[in-house]
């Protein structure tokens, strides 16, 4: 049996849907399981110690695209496709392979390109994204194993993290905190930087190193507390592979980032995470597993979406510096 799964489009939610990937596993112990992830992030599950096969497939814009893709997959001759993604072209890309069987939740009106499929309705309690994806194969009969899920890192990826903290003068057998300072989404899920500076500040005279890490993204945010601590903090944002990055932080005694997929990285790495949430619901895309904690504070306007506050920005401003080096102190203690 050959079993496609089409993993959610970010790297967060990917890493969050992992469970759901053992589950299956676990009902079907003699399928050959195949993943399909974002596209940026191929690598990465290729290298991750994952009992899974990588189909590569680039993305499909255009319906030119979409048939070539359909085609390919289609040659072969997957059994069953599970749709973890919750768009209309997934579930399309997967109907034109003429996959017999295709589940997955019915989304966007696609629910006639799926063989079996789970309604969701407006007055069910949103679950964690975690859960999220369990409870479809619960729904669909199958069994699922809730259990803390850890990833194993090739001893390469720890190489070369330990390199290039070398590089940059960190000793990679001192304790390290790792943290991502801003991010994709905007500004705000940051952590205003004075309160990071603060911390930081802290954490520097505790005789910790500290390490930045992030896409791009974060590098505007990185520069200002590079600027601010006169450099006694090490920039690495933009400048790492994830698999780089990901050895950064399974090397780091603590991560400290917001709601990302660093953090949930980080999680299941088992580096403890201290997880900053302002305008998202941690009990939705919070850190799934121990050790982890979550500092968010309520405010009559969170949840939201906005990129950035239009208001005072007190879901985030509420979480002092001195709150966020008192959970770091604890992780390092024990």
């Amino acid at each position: 049996m050959k079993i496609l799964v089409y993993l959610p489009r970010t790297l967060g939610a990917s890493l969050l849907a992992l469970p759901c990937l053992k589950s299956l596993e676990q009902n079907f112990p003699a399928a050959e399981i195949y993943i399909l992830p974002p596209v940026a992030y191929a690598d990465f599950f290729q290298n991750v110690s994952l009992n899974y096969q990588i189909i590569r497939l680039p993305d499909f814009k255009d319906i030119a695209r979409l048939k070539r893709a359909s085609s390919r997959l289609k040659k072969m001759n997957f059994d069953l496709g599970l749709l973890l993604d919750e768009s209309f072209a997934s579930a399309l890309l997967f109907y034109l392979a003429r996959i017999p069987q295709r589940w997955g939740y019915d989304r966007e009106g696609r629910g006639f390109m799926l063989t079996k499929q789970s309604h969701l309705r407006l007055t069910d309690p949103q679950l964690h994204l975690k859960h999220h994806y369990l409870q479809l194969l619960a729904k669909l009969g199958l069994q699922v194993d809730d259990r803390p899920l850890q990833l194993v890192l090739p001893e390469s990826f720890r190489e070369k993290a330990a390199a290039r903290l070398r590089q940059s003068g960190l000793d990679p057998l001192r304790a390290t905190v790792a943290i991502k300072p801003g991010s994709r989404f905007g500004q705000a899920r940051i952590w205003p930087l004075s309160r990071q500076r603060e911390l930081i500040g802290r954490l520097l005279e505790s005789g910790l190193q500290v390490a930045l890490v992030g896409s791009g993204a974060s590098s505007e945010a990185c520069r200002t507390l590079v600027q601010e601590l006169d450099g006694r903090v090490k920039d690495f944002s933009g400048q790492l592979s994830l698999e780089e990055t990901a050895g950064v932080i399974a090397g780091a005694r603590v991560f400290l980032g917001n709601d990302s997929g660093l953090t949930h990285l980080a999680n299941l790495l088992g580096t403890p995470v201290v997880g900053l949430f302002g305008p998202t619901d941690p009990h939705i895309s919070g850190p799934a597993q121990p050790p982890a904690v979550v500092l968010h504070k309520s405010a009559p306007c969170a949840p939201c979406t906005y990129k950035t506050c239009p208001y005072d920005h007190r879901c985030l401003l509420s979480i002092s510096a001195g709150e966020v080096y008192e959970v770091i102190s604890s992780f390092l203690a024990g």
